[in-house]
């Protein structure tokens, strides 16, 4: 069961949310501290709710314990898959991000290097490994052996399908020396029902930094784009600055399960119940 130790509640009257926290400061968010939250005498039937308990390990049956309470889940199975899984949304958006292979079994490193040059991006088709770049960047034959073997014991990678994308050199940001990958020129923007409603530097948790106003217009004309392609109630789109200054999508998922980074998170909840 999913379900468990849930706070259900409507959000000032406007969105329902079922919330859990899950320790990591980035995701958390105590509504009650600044919103009025509604919790109910009895549950509705067919209404809509936002789901904030980190990333299920099966959303389907996330989805089905909900209904029988009475909710439907902002986003739908299929539209979850499209929103956070990369062999879903990248055919959809391809010209907007770096070149990606998927396989079902983990690949030799001769298949690796039939498509791609060293350096090479390795991860999983949802999520890479807390963004260890021993276990996302191979620079020679060598290390990629090492990483897909490694592969297939990583509690957070061996589940998922092996990605392989193509190293786009990002736009560095000045921050202290960390075992993950280097911190970049990167953005996290949250969409609500196509319209944006938050957005803020990604690697917040080691640097502070921001863009100019042309880069902001440039960037979220993009990802405007990718959300009108991929059609996802609530979605996060995350971006990068190239060092020949393209703006391109590094990520998608869907936004329930996302960690705010930047994004201020009351001003997130207050565009969203404006939104409604």
């Amino acid at each position: 069961m999913e379900l468990k130790n849930l706070d259900v509640f409507k959000l000032e009257d406007e969105v329902w949310i079922a919330n859990r926290a899950i320790g990591i400061p980035a995701y958390d968010f105590k509504f009650e501290n600044l919103f009025a939250c509604r919790r109910p005498y009895e549950l509705p039937k067919g209404e809509q709710l936002i789901c904030r308990i980190g990333a299920p390990d099966d959303y389907s049956a996330v989805y089905s314990e909900f209904l029988d309470i009475g909710f439907q889940l902002i986003n739908n199975v299929q539209e979850h898959d499209r929103a956070s899984q990369l062999h879903e949304w990248y055919p959809l958006i391809k010209q907007y991000t770096p070149k990606s292979m998927w396989y079902e079994e983990i690949p030799n490193v001769k298949e690796v290097e039939e498509e791609f040059d060293y350096p090479v991006f390795i991860k999983g088709t949802r999520q890479t490994a807390k963004h260890d770049k021993s276990l996302c960047v191979a620079h020679n034959r060598q290390e990629c052996e090492e990483i897909l073997k490694r592969y297939k014991s990583n509690p957070i990678l061996h589940w998922q399908k092996l990605v392989c994308r193509e190293f786009v050199p990002l736009q560095p940001v000045e921050a202290p020396q960390t075992y993950k990958v280097s911190p970049s020129f990167e953005f996290r923007s949250f969409w609500y029902r196509q319209e944006l409603v938050g957005v803020g530097h990604y690697w917040s948790e080691f640097v502070e930094y921001d863009w100019s106003p042309e880069q902001k217009v440039e960037a979220l004309n993009v990802a405007r784009k990718v959300v009108e392609s991929i059609k996802v109630p609530f979605v996060a789109i995350d971006l990068a600055l190239t060092q020949d200054n393209r703006w391109i999508v590094i990520e998608c998922n869907d936004a329930q399960e996302s960690g705010y980074a930047g994004v201020s998170p009351i001003q997130l909840w207050k565009n969203i119940i404006q939104c409604n």
